[in-house]
């Protein structure tokens, strides 16, 4: 399973055998043992590299997973027994790290003065696939609960406000209709069961459709630099609007008839994937902070 997952991380078999510690002969030999073991053909080697077939990619899925949860085991049990500090590895949406991620970091090092947490701040549309696979433990942030994938678990704690924002002074001195912000050039992020997709898929139910396919844009730091320096538009939380140090001035919510409805901020995790102490920690303490976001 780890040779697997080395390979889809490094691209090729001599890659992989180099962060393994291994011959690239004795990788070979582990690939080609996990094929006869799963009898399906799991990679297709070619002169440019090698390429997972269906089977191969459905089973590194699986391979991620597995490895994840047997590393959150080890970890457990090392802490249990003084060995280890605890950990946990979460993603946090820009209006969690802005309302609530300090509270959440300082309750967290009072209950494990040394533990670590590996924090990564961003859309919903990085932080989805990589605890698909297991790279995170949790995320925090807005979501739209049915439209994402199956295997996710989504608790709302709170609820937050969508509001159109651009840097330009054109359409922030006068009220503007959304059919008339339609034609201009927006920048979002929308992925499956986030808030940008929540947002269109309001706009497309009151029959309005951007005119222009959007700049796609999937880090918080970009986003705000774009906002305020073009004529861009974004969907941004009412709720950090004001936070000067995140967003910067310049950037102007925009007068329009109506908003989206309110949307759903809570904790996500797989399903039936257990976590680890540490990180039930950050599930209970987001619990309860996150409900006066």
């Amino acid at each position: 399973m780890k040779a697997l997952i080395a390979l889809a991380e490094t691209g090729s078999i001599r890659g992989a055998a180099r962060s393994m510690g291994l011959t690239q002969s004795a990788l070979t030999k582990a690939l080609r043992e996990l094929e006869a073991q799963t009898g399906a053909r799991l990679l297709v080697r070619e002169t440019r590299g090698t390429r997972f077939t269906p089977a191969g990619s459905a089973l590194l899925e699986h391979a991620r997973l597995i490895v994840a949860s047997l590393r959150r085991a080890e970890e457990d049990v090392r802490r249990l027994s003084g060995q280890a500090v605890a950990s946990a590895r979460i993603a946090v949406t820009p209006v969690v790290a802005v309302t609530k991620l300090t509270g959440i970091i300082q309750e967290f090092e009072r209950r494990h003065p040394y533990g670590q947490l590996d924090i990564d701040i961003g859309t919903m549309a990085n932080a989805v696939q990589r605890l698909i696979d297991g790279r995170l433990d949790l995320v925090l942030g807005m979501a739209t609960p049915a439209a994402l994938p199956a295997d996710l678990d989504f608790r709302p704690m709170g609820e937050i406000l969508l509001a159109p924002v651009s840097g330009s002074e054109r359409l922030a001195r006068r009220p503007v209709s959304w059919e008339e912000l339609a034609r201009e050039r927006w920048l979002l992020s929308p992925v499956p069961g986030g808030a940008d997709q929540a947002a269109l898929d309001w706009l497309e139910d009151k029959g309005v459709r951007l005119a222009h396919p959007p700049m796609l844009c999937r880090s918080p730091f970009l986003h705000a630099v774009l906002n305020r320096s073009t004529d861009l538009i974004s969907f941004c939380p009412t709720q950090i609007l004001e936070d000067v140090s995140l967003w910067g001035r310049g950037l102007h919510q925009l007068q329009v008839p109506d908003l989206p409805p309110p949307l759903p901020v809570g904790i996500m995790t797989r399903k039936h994937v257990p976590l680890s102490l540490a990180a039930r920690d950050i599930v209970e303490i987001s619990s309860r902070l996150m409900q006066s976001i």
